[in-house]
Protein backbone atom coordinates (compact mmCIF):
# COMPACT_ATOMS: atom_id res chain seq x y z
CA UNK A 1 0.00 0.00 0.00
CA UNK A 2 0.70 4.13 -0.74
CA UNK A 3 0.43 6.48 0.96
CA UNK A 4 -0.33 10.39 -0.41
CA UNK A 5 1.10 13.45 1.53
CA UNK A 6 -1.75 15.92 1.76
CA UNK A 7 -0.86 19.38 -0.39
CA UNK A 8 -1.84 21.13 3.09
CA UNK A 9 1.31 19.46 4.77
CA UNK A 10 3.15 19.54 1.51
CA UNK A 11 2.59 23.42 1.09
CA UNK A 12 3.74 23.86 4.97
CA UNK A 13 6.57 21.66 4.05
CA UNK A 14 7.79 23.91 1.09
CA UNK A 15 6.99 27.45 3.06
CA UNK A 16 9.39 26.69 5.64
CA UNK A 17 12.31 27.57 2.36
CA UNK A 18 10.73 31.17 2.11
CA UNK A 19 14.62 32.40 3.92
CA UNK A 20 17.21 30.28 1.44
CA UNK A 21 20.73 30.82 1.15
CA UNK A 22 21.10 30.18 -2.60
CA UNK A 23 24.50 28.17 -3.95
CA UNK A 24 26.23 27.55 -7.21
CA UNK A 25 27.49 23.76 -7.64
CA UNK A 26 29.58 22.47 -10.04
CA UNK A 27 28.31 18.69 -9.78
CA UNK A 28 25.33 16.70 -8.58
CA UNK A 29 25.75 17.48 -4.72
CA UNK A 30 23.57 14.13 -4.53
CA UNK A 31 26.72 12.10 -5.85
CA UNK A 32 29.47 14.74 -5.32
CA UNK A 33 28.29 15.56 -1.96
CA UNK A 34 26.98 18.98 -0.77
CA UNK A 35 30.23 20.35 0.17
CA UNK A 36 32.36 19.17 -2.59
CA UNK A 37 30.45 20.34 -5.36
CA UNK A 38 29.84 23.73 -4.36
CA UNK A 39 31.95 26.53 -6.00
CA UNK A 40 34.36 28.21 -4.04
CA UNK A 41 37.19 31.10 -5.09
CA UNK A 42 37.06 34.35 -5.89
CA UNK A 43 34.48 36.27 -4.99
CA UNK A 44 31.85 33.81 -4.67
CA UNK A 45 29.02 33.55 -1.51
CA UNK A 46 26.00 32.29 -1.12
CA UNK A 47 23.13 34.57 -1.54
CA UNK A 48 19.98 35.09 0.60
CA UNK A 49 16.75 34.81 -1.49
CA UNK A 50 12.86 34.60 -0.27
CA UNK A 51 10.69 31.94 -1.85
CA UNK A 52 7.35 32.82 -2.87
CA UNK A 53 4.49 31.10 -1.05
CA UNK A 54 3.90 28.05 -1.75
CA UNK A 55 1.01 27.23 -3.87
CA UNK A 56 0.32 23.90 -6.61
CA UNK A 57 2.91 21.86 -4.59
CA UNK A 58 5.61 24.43 -5.66
CA UNK A 59 7.06 27.16 -4.40
CA UNK A 60 9.45 29.94 -6.81
CA UNK A 61 11.89 32.84 -5.61
CA UNK A 62 10.10 36.13 -5.12
CA UNK A 63 13.31 38.03 -6.62
CA UNK A 64 16.17 37.80 -8.61
CA UNK A 65 18.98 36.57 -7.51
CA UNK A 66 22.63 37.51 -8.67
CA UNK A 67 26.15 35.55 -8.18
CA UNK A 68 28.65 37.95 -8.10
CA UNK A 69 32.85 37.83 -8.72
CA UNK A 70 32.38 33.87 -9.53
CA UNK A 71 35.23 31.78 -10.35
CA UNK A 72 35.86 29.80 -13.81
CA UNK A 73 33.23 27.26 -13.68
CA UNK A 74 30.31 25.62 -15.48
CA UNK A 75 27.51 25.61 -12.96
CA UNK A 76 25.28 22.43 -13.55
CA UNK A 77 23.08 22.97 -10.25
CA UNK A 78 21.62 25.31 -8.22
CA UNK A 79 20.87 24.65 -4.28
CA UNK A 80 19.30 26.02 -1.12
CA UNK A 81 21.13 25.65 1.96
CA UNK A 82 20.01 27.15 5.34
CA UNK A 83 23.41 29.05 6.19
CA UNK A 84 25.15 31.70 4.48
CA UNK A 85 28.16 29.00 5.38
CA UNK A 86 28.38 25.69 5.83
CA UNK A 87 24.90 24.33 7.54
CA UNK A 88 22.26 22.14 5.68
CA UNK A 89 21.42 21.28 2.30
CA UNK A 90 17.90 22.16 2.11
CA UNK A 91 17.58 21.34 -1.90
CA UNK A 92 18.87 21.23 -5.33
CA UNK A 93 17.92 22.50 -8.49
CA UNK A 94 19.41 20.42 -12.02
CA UNK A 95 19.60 23.33 -14.48
CA UNK A 96 17.78 22.53 -17.93
CA UNK A 97 21.73 22.82 -19.10
CA UNK A 98 25.26 23.97 -17.64
CA UNK A 99 26.43 27.22 -17.54
CA UNK A 100 29.74 28.51 -18.34
CA UNK A 101 31.30 30.78 -16.46
CA UNK A 102 33.62 33.49 -16.81
CA UNK A 103 36.59 34.29 -13.95
CA UNK A 104 35.04 37.81 -12.50
CA UNK A 105 31.87 37.58 -13.91
CA UNK A 106 28.25 37.65 -12.61
CA UNK A 107 25.23 34.78 -13.24
CA UNK A 108 21.44 35.99 -12.16
CA UNK A 109 18.17 34.32 -12.11
CA UNK A 110 15.47 35.94 -12.71
CA UNK A 111 12.43 35.83 -10.51
CA UNK A 112 10.19 32.97 -10.92
CA UNK A 113 12.59 31.12 -12.69
CA UNK A 114 13.87 28.52 -9.44
CA UNK A 115 11.40 26.14 -8.52
CA UNK A 116 10.96 23.69 -5.67
CA UNK A 117 8.32 21.23 -5.43
CA UNK A 118 7.21 17.81 -4.23
CA UNK A 119 4.73 15.41 -6.27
Amino acid sequence: MTGRISDWQVEQWLDDLQETWMALHFDNPDVAGAYNSELSGQGYARQKVTMGTAANRAVWNAGSVTFAGLPAAIVTHVCGWDAPINGNLRFSIALPAPLRILAGSRQSFASGVLAVSLD
